[in-house]
């Protein structure tokens, strides 16, 4: 049996990737479409004439020069890469994909390409992991945000509750604009620890979530760990009953009641080292002050 010739495997290849079922794009280093299959033609939208004349930032959203070019360093140096990302196809609709590149150099011009398999992301395992066990309910939204690449995947859910399109708008440093001012903080917090090594972060948060509105939500994200390094975050957004939310108490209010826990704690003492000031870690003039403005007085809840 004799060997395939080289016309023979190019024809064979022609034949598999130019007509075959996955999306297929070559890009030069500059971010312009040199190649796009069939597949690709008619997942986007455009014919081939059209989509060759196409920039990744033309259908790739979330596109910036300096992920490409991470990208394309690591497939050159590692001879492969993956990357999530999300493609915007002709009428608008964005759906989020998995990119498989590899290098290649056309050896007349010695043009460097980087050719890339598109695949649908939603059946990806790293998409099943971020649903598994999570997203039984339209009122929970779930995503995995890497932290090498940058990249975020968000559930469907997700983005309807929040009311965006846009995934980016939803990664953990750009999430923190939703939130009120007095949890910014303990956001900015939590991101540290997520990145630092594992932790969980386990918080009951006021979002704005879509058109406007301040929704409750019980709010999990813990690091992903790969070979004991911290690489993404991973977590899900949870719309609590609206009940839940009217239980809540002011802030004013929440004060009150933690100095009168406080004052019977001590038998109604203010001052001293054994005083509710001490266990409040407040000065006493302070604390009166408050109780006043708060109308606590202090022998409502001393024992005669």
């Amino acid at each position: 049996m004799y060997p395939l010739t080289p016309p023979q495997i190019l024809a064979l290849a022609n034949r598999v990737v130019g007509n075959g079922s996955s999306d297929l794009l070559c890009a030069n280093l500059e971010g312009q479409l040199r190649y796009a299959n069939s597949s690709a033609c008619k997942t986007l939208g455009y014919n081939f004439s059209e989509l060759v004349q196409k920039k990744i930032a033309d259908y790739s959203p979330n596109y910036s020069q300096d992920i490409w070019d991470g990208h394309c360093q690591r497939t050159i140096s590692n001879g492969s890469d993956e990357i999530y990302t999300y493609h915007e196809n002709c009428s608008g609709t964005r759906y989020p994909v998995v990119i498989y590149s590899v290098p290649h150099i056309i050896s007349e011009t010695s043009e460097q390409l980087i050719c890339s398999l598109v695949k649908d992301a939603q059946n990806s395992y790293r998409y099943r992991q971020m649903l598994e066990m999570v997203e039984h309910s339209h009122r929970i939204g779930s995503f995995d945000y890497n932290l090498r690449d940058q990249s975020i995947l968000v559930s469907d859910n997700l983005l309807a509750i929040m009311g965006t399109r846009d995934p980016d708008t939803l990664k953990p440093d750009a999430f923190v604009e939703r939130l009120s001012r007095e949890h910014t903080s303990t956001w900015n917090a939590h991101m540290i620890d997520l990145v630092r090594g594992y932790h969980r972060m386990e918080e009951t948060l006021v979002v704005s979530t879509a058109g406007g509105r301040q929704s409750l939500m019980r709010v999990t994200l813990w690091s992903v760990l790969n070979g004991g390094t911290v690489s993404g975050i991973r977590g899900f957004y949870e719309i609590l009953d609206e009940s839940e939310k009217e239980r809540m108490v002011s802030l004013e209010e929440n004060q009150r009641q933690h100095i009168i826990r406080a004052l019977r704690y001590t038998n109604g003492r203010v001052t001293g080292p054994n005083g509710a000031g001490k266990l409040l870690d407040i000065n006493g003039k302070t604390l009166f002050a408050r109780m006043k403005k708060l109308n606590i007085h202090r022998e409502d809840y001393t024992n005669r």
